[in-house]
């Protein structure tokens, strides 16, 4: 069984990866996250971890709270990763894992996002068809998909 210190490491240098890829993904700077989070840059690389410290420390809570308030997290979630939990849930529902993200698209979004899909790859395999033909394909797959149980019904 692994030492607590070992655990602490583990969960600090996921939060670390965690925090840094938000801030890529929202293509800010270490700096620049440290003023949106209202934080000082010392505390931000505390969590973000850096080469010249060479490693991640624990923050206050206060630091923690500003720092999911500045990279749009729910509140309680970099508490939550060191307690144990994988991921860190965005504001608005989005996933995120470390190297990748997970969104969670409305229906509506879902059925937008198969007739463009639908359009395009008609268009480079079946470029005879017409776009009423297409947009009928789109809309007997998505019911399709729902019969199934695969996609949930648009409200």
């Amino acid at each position: 069984m692994a030492a607590p210190e070992d655990r602490t490491n583990r969960r600090l240098e996921l939060l670390a990866k965690l925090v840094k890829q938000r801030r890529t993904s929202l293509r800010l700077t270490a700096e620049e996250a440290a003023r949106r989070c209202d934080v000082s840059h010392m505390t931000y690389r505390k969590v973000e971890g850096d080469k010249v410290n060479r490693g991640v420390a624990q923050a206050s809570p206060t630091s923690y709270a500003k720092i999911e308030t500045g990279l749009d997290f729910r509140p309680g979630s970099c508490l939550a990763v060191l307690e144990g939990a994988d991921s860190i849930t965005l504001l608005d529902g989005t996933e995120l894992i470390s190297g990748a993200q997970i969104s969670h698209p409305t229906p509506e979004q879902v059925e937008e996002g198969v007739k463009q899909a639908m359009s395009k790859v008609a268009g480079l395999y079946a470029p005879e068809l017409t776009h009423g033909q297409t947009e009928a394909m789109s809309d007997d797959l998505m019911k399709e998909l729902q019969r199934r149980g695969i996609l949930p019904t648009a409200s």
